[in-house]
This record gives structure tokens, sequence and C-alpha cells, in this order.
């Protein structure tokens, strides 16, 4: 069954979350410390990159937030896991176009631009 845009719309501020937090605590870090703090919050911009456009890659096309919300991006021709390849790309749409990739999801298969174009959908399991 296809993943409701609600639980979609939750998961995606709880991936925002997980994306941003290293980089929240390297601003915490900088009070006490400008050299680790430097050190923290480049550690933490690559960290944010890595997750914010291959996270629906990770353990068999869930994120932390689709983990947690019972959710999976699989290919939609064949129901497999969505791929490191097909995150960079779904996710490559949401980061340049925001909120215009999620109109999309009011077609019938609740896809976003972003799915549309990396050939994914989001289940629940």
């Amino acid at each position: 069954m296809l993943a409701s845009r609600t639980n979609r719309l939750l998961g995606q501020c709880i991936d925002g979350l997980v994306g941003a937090a290293p980089i929240a605590a390297a601003l915490g870090v900088f009070s006490f410390s400008d050299r680790l703090g430097a050190l923290v919050m480049l550690i933490g911009i690559g960290w944010s990159l890595y997750y914010y456009l291959l996270a629906d890659g990770l353990h068999d096309g869930q994120s932390v937030a689709k983990q947690w919300l019972g959710m999976r991006v699989v290919d939609a021709r064949s129901g497999a896991p969505c791929t490191f390849g097909q995150s960079l790309v779904r996710n490559l749409l949401l980061a340049c176009l925001g909120p215009l990739d999620w109109v999309f999801i009011f077609g019938e298969r609740n896809q976003r631009l972003g799915d549309k174009a990396a050939g994914t959908i989001v289940i629940e399991v």
C-alpha cells in the first residue's frame, strides 16, 4: 500500500532534524572552541549532504524517519529497495525545487516529482 501524504511529510520533517543535528551541535561547540567548532561544522555539513541526498538508499530503502514511521522507498516497477542512485535523483530534485516538488504528490500514486524522475514510490511496510 502507498504511504500516506501525511506520513511522508512527517518523515521529511524528521529526516530534516536528523540531517541538521550535527550542524546544531557544531554551533554549540563554537561557544567554547572556534577550531573544534569549525571541525565539527565541516563534519556536520558533510553528514547533512550525505544524509539528505542518499538516506533513502540506506537500510533497504529506509531513512531513519521511514524506519520509525514504517515506510520504504522502492522501485516503482520492480519493488526492489531504492538504490543510492535513485535516492540521489529524487532528493536532488527536492533540494532544487523545494515545495514545487511536493505539489506533484497529489497525483494518483502520491509521487513527488523526484519520485517520478527516479522511478520510485513510497510504501508502507
